[in-house]
C-alpha cells in the first residue's frame, strides 16, 4: 500500500512540474475540432516536375511560396533561446552540455520535446495559412530520430519515434491548412559542413565516414518509405547547405570559391542518397542544393536524375539576388528541373522570385533572440537556457509556454505585408 501511495505522489509531483513549466506532451491535440478537420489534399495534389515547373496530377502549375520552420526541430543558437556563441555552438553542444551536467537521456529528451511542443503549434500554422502561402519547409536533423551517428533509433517502433511523431504531426496539420511540406535534412550524421547550422561545429565527417553515411541513408529510406504516397509532402531536400564554408575557416562564406574536390564529395553523396530514396519512392520530387551557385551541381541528364528541384540559398543584396535568381531560372529551363530559393531574408527577393517564376520560402518564421532585420516573421527575446548551468526544472519552464508565439512574440509587419502583397492575400 505504501508503495502505491508513493507512486501516486510521484505522479502528482511530475504532473505539477509539467503544468508549472508549460510542458504539454501533445499541445497539438488541444483543439479537438481542428483534429477532426479533413485534409485539404488528395492524390490530385501530388507534385511532380514537368519541364521546369512543379505541376499537380491535374496538370496545373504550382508555385511554392512559403516559409521555413527554422529553429524548431534543430536549434541554431543565434535564433533560438539557448545560450551559445554564434557560429561556435551547435545543437549537439547543447546535448553534450546537458549530459555533462548530469541530465539523464530521458530528461534531455523531455526538454527538447517541451521546447518543440511550444515553439511551433497549430496557432503558428494558422498564421502561416492566413498569410496566403502554400508551403512550409521543415528543417530537421538526425538526432530527432537517432541517439548517435551510428543510426541507433531513439525508439525502434517508428510510430513512437519522436522524430517521426513530429513529422507526422506537421504533415497532418499542414495538410488540413492546404500547406505543402518540404522535408529538409538540415543536420546530417557527422555534419555536412563546418557550419553550426547542421547541428555540429567544425566537422564534415559525413563525406568520409561509412558509419555516418549509412545512418543518413537509413534515415532517408525510412522517411521515403513512410511518406512515399503522401501528396502533402512536396519534396525531399536531401541535405542543407553542403560544404558551407568548404570546411575551411579562412574561406569567405558567400563567394564561389569552393574547390572541385569538395563538390565532388557532395555530388557523390547526392548520387548515393538519391539512388537509395528511389529504391522505395519513385514519385516524390527530390531537391539538391548548390547553396550559393546552382552550377556547383551536376547536370541532371548526366546523372539520369528526373523529378528534380534544384535549390539555392540567397543571402545577397538585391542586385546579387536578381542576377543569381535569373541564372537559376535559366538553368531550370535549359535542364528541365524545377527551381527554388529555399532560404533568404531580403524581402526584395520575393518579388524577384515571382518575376522569374521561382519557388521560394523565406528564412524564417520565428526567432528567439530579439529583432534581427527581416529574418523572421515573428520575434522575441525570451530568457535563454544556459546548458550546463540552468537546472532541469528551470529549463523546463524556460522552454515551456513562454515560447509560444502568442505569448509575447511580435509580428514583423514589413515581412508579412511583403508576403501578402506578393500573393494577393488581404
Amino acid at each position: 500500500m505504501r508503495r502505491l501511495f508513493r507512486a501516486f505522489l510521484l505522479c502528482i509531483f511530475a504532473a505539477l512540474i509539467c503544468l508549472c513549466s508549460g510542458c504539454v506532451s501533445e499541445p497539438q491535440k488541444e483543439d479537438e475540432e481542428n483534429e477532426e478537420t479533413e485534409c485539404m489534399f488528395t492524390q490530385d495534389d501530388f507534385l511532380t516536375v514537368k519541364g521546369n515547373a512543379l505541376v499537380n496530377q491535374k496538370g496545373e502549375t504550382v508555385l511554392l511560396r512559403g516559409v521555413n520552420l527554422g529553429g524548431w526541430l534543430i536549434q541554431e543558437c543565434w535564433m533560438t533561446p539557448v545560450a551559445g556563441e554564434d557560429g561556435e555552438w551547435g545543437n549537439l553542444d547543447t546535448i553534450q552540455a546537458f549530459e555533462a551536467a548530469g541530465f539523464t537521456a530521458e530528461q534531455i529528451q523531455t526538454l527538447f520535446e517541451t521546447y518543440q511542443n511550444n515553439w511551433i503549434t497549430e496557432y503558428d500554422l494558422d498564421i502561416i495559412r492566413e498569410a496566403g502561402v502554400n508551403c512550409v519547409r521543415v528543417p530537421f536533423w538526425y538526432r530527432n530520430f537517432m541517439t548517435d551517428e551510428a543510426g541507433t533509433w531513439i525508439e525502434e517502433d517508428l510510430d513512437e519515434n519522436p522524430g517521426f511523431e513530429k513529422l507526422d504531426w506537421v504533415i497532418r496539420e499542414a495538410g488540413k491548412r492546404g500547406l505543402y511540406v518540404i522535408l529538409d535534412m538540415h543536420g546530417c550524421p557527422g555534419g555536412q559542413s563546418m557550419n553550426h547550422c547542421c547541428g555540429t561545429v567544425g566537422r564534415k565527417d559525413l563525406y568520409t565516414s561509412d558509419t555516418c553515411r549509412a545512418a543518413m541513408k537509413k534515415l532517408w529510406l525510412a522517411i521515403a518509405e513512410r511518406y512515399k504516397d503522401n501528396p502533402i509532402v512536396a519534396a525531399y531536400d536531401i541535405m542543407n547547405e553542403p560544404q558551407n564554408n568548404n570546411g575551411f575557416q579562412d574561406k569567405p562564406n558567400y563567394l564561389n570559391e569552393w574547390s572541385s574536390e569538395a563538390w565532388n564529395e557532395t555530388n557523390g553523396l547526392y548520387r548515393e542518397m538519391i539512388a537509395a530514396v528511389r529504391t522505395v519512392d519513385a514519385k516524390h520530387v527530390i531537391s539538391v542544393e548548390g547553396i550559393w551557385r546552382v552550377r556547383n551541381l551536376p547536370y541532371p541528364k548526366d546523372e539520369g536524375w528526373t523529378n528534380m528541384l534544384y535549390q539555392l540559398h540567397l543571402y545577397d543584396s538585391t542586385p546579387g539576388f536578381t542576377s543569381l535568381c535569373k541564372d537559376l531560372a535559366i538553368y531550370g529551363a535549359e535542364n528541365e528541373v524545377a527551381v527554388y530559393v529555399g532560404e533568404f531574408s531580403n524581402m526584395d527577393g520575393i518579388g524577384i522570385c515571382e518575376e522569374y517564376n521561382v519557388n521560394w520560402t523565406t528564412w524564417s518564421y520565428k526567432g528567439g533572440k530579439g529583432e534581427i532585420g527581416d529574418w523572421f516573421w515573428y520575434s522575441a527575446a525570451p530568457t535563454p537556457v544556459v546548458p550546463g548551468e540552468t537546472s532541469y526544472e528551470e529549463a523546463l519552464q524556460l522552454w515551456g509556454e513562454a515560447l509560444r508565439t502568442e505569448n509575447g512574440f511580435q509580428a514583423n509587419e514589413h515581412v508579412l505585408d511583403t508576403v501578402r502583397a506578393a500573393i494577393g492575400a488581404e
